[in-house]
Protein backbone atom coordinates (compact mmCIF):
# COMPACT_ATOMS: atom_id res chain seq x y z
CA UNK A 1 0.00 0.00 0.00
CA UNK A 2 0.99 3.26 -0.72
CA UNK A 3 2.64 5.53 2.22
CA UNK A 4 0.75 8.19 0.50
CA UNK A 5 -2.53 6.94 0.37
CA UNK A 6 -3.04 5.58 3.91
CA UNK A 7 -6.23 6.68 4.91
CA UNK A 8 -4.73 7.62 8.53
CA UNK A 9 -2.42 10.08 7.21
CA UNK A 10 -4.57 11.43 5.05
CA UNK A 11 -7.10 12.27 7.64
CA UNK A 12 -4.74 13.81 9.52
CA UNK A 13 -3.45 15.58 6.80
CA UNK A 14 -7.15 16.68 6.33
CA UNK A 15 -7.45 18.08 10.11
CA UNK A 16 -4.26 20.19 9.96
CA UNK A 17 -5.20 21.68 6.71
CA UNK A 18 -8.96 21.85 8.57
CA UNK A 19 -6.96 23.50 11.79
CA UNK A 20 -5.08 25.93 9.88
CA UNK A 21 -7.85 27.03 7.57
CA UNK A 22 -9.26 27.76 10.80
CA UNK A 23 -6.30 29.78 12.57
CA UNK A 24 -6.36 31.42 9.04
CA UNK A 25 -9.90 32.60 8.30
CA UNK A 26 -10.08 33.39 12.62
CA UNK A 27 -6.71 35.73 12.00
CA UNK A 28 -8.29 37.47 9.43
CA UNK A 29 -12.44 38.13 11.21
CA UNK A 30 -10.06 38.75 14.05
CA UNK A 31 -8.19 41.56 12.19
CA UNK A 32 -11.23 43.13 10.98
CA UNK A 33 -13.47 43.36 13.92
CA UNK A 34 -10.39 45.38 15.42
CA UNK A 35 -10.51 48.19 12.56
CA UNK A 36 -13.92 47.98 12.93
CA UNK A 37 -13.89 48.81 17.23
CA UNK A 38 -10.92 50.61 16.36
CA UNK A 39 -12.49 53.02 14.45
CA UNK A 40 -15.68 52.98 16.36
CA UNK A 41 -13.55 53.97 19.13
CA UNK A 42 -11.90 57.29 17.52
CA UNK A 43 -15.26 58.03 16.35
CA UNK A 44 -16.49 58.55 20.10
CA UNK A 45 -13.69 59.91 21.41
CA UNK A 46 -13.80 62.69 18.34
CA UNK A 47 -17.09 63.21 19.03
CA UNK A 48 -17.59 63.24 23.22
CA UNK A 49 -14.36 65.78 23.28
CA UNK A 50 -16.32 69.47 23.25
CA UNK A 51 -12.84 70.92 22.62
CA UNK A 52 -12.82 69.40 19.09
CA UNK A 53 -14.27 71.64 16.82
CA UNK A 54 -14.20 71.66 12.80
CA UNK A 55 -15.50 75.01 11.17
CA UNK A 56 -18.80 74.73 9.56
CA UNK A 57 -18.33 74.96 5.62
CA UNK A 58 -15.05 75.39 5.85
CA UNK A 59 -14.25 74.21 2.12
CA UNK A 60 -17.09 76.92 0.90
CA UNK A 61 -15.46 79.31 2.93
CA UNK A 62 -12.27 78.56 0.95
CA UNK A 63 -13.63 78.70 -1.91
CA UNK A 64 -15.50 81.93 -1.10
CA UNK A 65 -12.12 83.41 -0.38
CA UNK A 66 -12.06 86.08 -2.90
CA UNK A 67 -15.19 87.47 -1.44
CA UNK A 68 -14.19 87.78 1.52
CA UNK A 69 -11.52 89.87 0.67
CA UNK A 70 -13.96 91.76 -1.10
CA UNK A 71 -16.13 92.08 1.83
CA UNK A 72 -13.09 93.29 4.12
CA UNK A 73 -12.51 95.93 1.45
CA UNK A 74 -16.14 97.09 1.81
CA UNK A 75 -15.92 97.40 5.10
CA UNK A 76 -12.80 99.26 5.50
CA UNK A 77 -14.91 101.73 2.39
CA UNK A 78 -17.76 101.92 4.82
CA UNK A 79 -15.34 102.81 7.46
CA UNK A 80 -18.30 102.10 9.82
CA UNK A 81 -17.23 101.16 13.83
CA UNK A 82 -18.83 98.22 16.04
CA UNK A 83 -18.15 98.03 19.72
CA UNK A 84 -19.09 95.17 21.58
CA UNK A 85 -19.77 95.21 25.55
CA UNK A 86 -21.19 92.05 27.51
CA UNK A 87 -21.92 92.30 30.85
CA UNK A 88 -20.12 90.54 33.38
CA UNK A 89 -23.31 90.05 35.56
CA UNK A 90 -24.93 86.63 34.41
CA UNK A 91 -28.12 84.69 35.54
CA UNK A 92 -27.65 81.06 36.89
CA UNK A 93 -27.88 79.81 33.72
CA UNK A 94 -25.21 82.02 32.25
CA UNK A 95 -27.23 84.76 30.21
CA UNK A 96 -25.63 87.79 29.92
CA UNK A 97 -26.64 91.15 28.36
CA UNK A 98 -24.71 92.13 25.17
CA UNK A 99 -24.95 95.92 23.97
CA UNK A 100 -23.89 96.96 20.49
CA UNK A 101 -22.85 100.54 19.13
CA UNK A 102 -22.94 100.79 15.69
CA UNK A 103 -21.61 103.99 14.33
CA UNK A 104 -20.79 105.55 10.67
CA UNK A 105 -17.55 106.64 9.78
CA UNK A 106 -18.25 110.12 11.17
CA UNK A 107 -19.42 108.43 14.52
CA UNK A 108 -23.08 109.04 14.03
CA UNK A 109 -25.21 106.23 15.35
CA UNK A 110 -26.39 104.22 12.98
CA UNK A 111 -30.33 103.19 13.71
CA UNK A 112 -32.52 100.99 11.66
CA UNK A 113 -29.76 97.80 11.19
CA UNK A 114 -30.55 94.31 11.15
CA UNK A 115 -27.54 92.35 13.31
CA UNK A 116 -26.76 89.01 13.40
CA UNK A 117 -24.31 87.62 15.82
CA UNK A 118 -22.59 83.95 16.15
CA UNK A 119 -20.70 83.92 19.51
CA UNK A 120 -18.43 80.93 20.61
CA UNK A 121 -15.86 80.38 22.85
CA UNK A 122 -12.26 79.22 21.60
CA UNK A 123 -12.47 76.83 24.05
CA UNK A 124 -14.91 75.02 23.14
CA UNK A 125 -15.64 75.87 19.43
CA UNK A 126 -18.38 73.52 18.44
CA UNK A 127 -20.57 75.17 21.16
CA UNK A 128 -22.03 78.62 18.70
CA UNK A 129 -24.57 80.53 20.57
CA UNK A 130 -26.10 82.85 17.66
CA UNK A 131 -29.02 85.54 18.24
CA UNK A 132 -30.27 88.60 16.02
CA UNK A 133 -29.90 92.18 18.12
CA UNK A 134 -32.63 94.26 19.10
CA UNK A 135 -32.47 97.75 17.82
CA UNK A 136 -32.96 100.32 21.10
CA UNK A 137 -32.22 103.24 19.19
CA UNK A 138 -29.28 105.96 18.84
CA UNK A 139 -26.78 103.28 17.38
CA UNK A 140 -27.33 100.49 20.38
CA UNK A 141 -28.94 97.03 19.54
CA UNK A 142 -28.87 94.79 22.63
CA UNK A 143 -29.44 90.72 22.89
CA UNK A 144 -29.51 88.21 25.66
CA UNK A 145 -26.72 85.29 25.14
CA UNK A 146 -25.79 82.50 27.39
CA UNK A 147 -22.31 82.83 27.57
CA UNK A 148 -21.71 80.38 31.12
CA UNK A 149 -17.75 80.73 31.49
CA UNK A 150 -15.16 83.32 31.07
CA UNK A 151 -12.23 83.29 28.48
CA UNK A 152 -11.51 84.01 25.19
CA UNK A 153 -14.76 84.42 22.77
CA UNK A 154 -15.02 84.92 18.73
CA UNK A 155 -17.93 87.24 17.80
CA UNK A 156 -18.88 87.06 14.17
CA UNK A 157 -21.17 89.93 13.50
CA UNK A 158 -23.01 90.57 10.27
CA UNK A 159 -24.90 93.74 9.78
CA UNK A 160 -27.39 94.42 7.09
CA UNK A 161 -28.16 98.67 6.81
CA UNK A 162 -30.45 99.51 3.89
CA UNK A 163 -28.49 97.77 1.38
CA UNK A 164 -25.47 97.78 2.52
CA UNK A 165 -23.53 94.60 3.93
CA UNK A 166 -20.78 95.69 7.08
CA UNK A 167 -19.03 92.29 8.60
CA UNK A 168 -16.92 92.35 11.65
CA UNK A 169 -14.79 89.60 14.21
CA UNK A 170 -14.09 90.50 17.49
CA UNK A 171 -12.11 88.31 19.72
CA UNK A 172 -13.32 89.49 23.57
CA UNK A 173 -11.61 88.35 26.70
CA UNK A 174 -15.39 87.32 28.52
CA UNK A 175 -14.77 87.36 32.30
CA UNK A 176 -15.86 85.04 34.40
CA UNK A 177 -19.92 85.40 35.22
CA UNK A 178 -21.06 87.16 38.30
CA UNK A 179 -24.27 86.33 39.76
CA UNK A 180 -27.35 89.02 39.07
CA UNK A 181 -28.06 90.43 42.60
Amino acid sequence: MNKLMDPTRLERARRVEARHRFVLVGTIVAMLAAQVLLMMLIVYVTTIDESFAVEPNYYQQSLDWDATMAQRRHNQQLGWQLELTIADQANLLGDRQLVCRLTDRDGHPLDGAVIDLVAFPHARGSDRRTATLLPMGVGRYETTLRIPRGGKWEFRVAVQHDSETFTHIELYDVNAPRALR
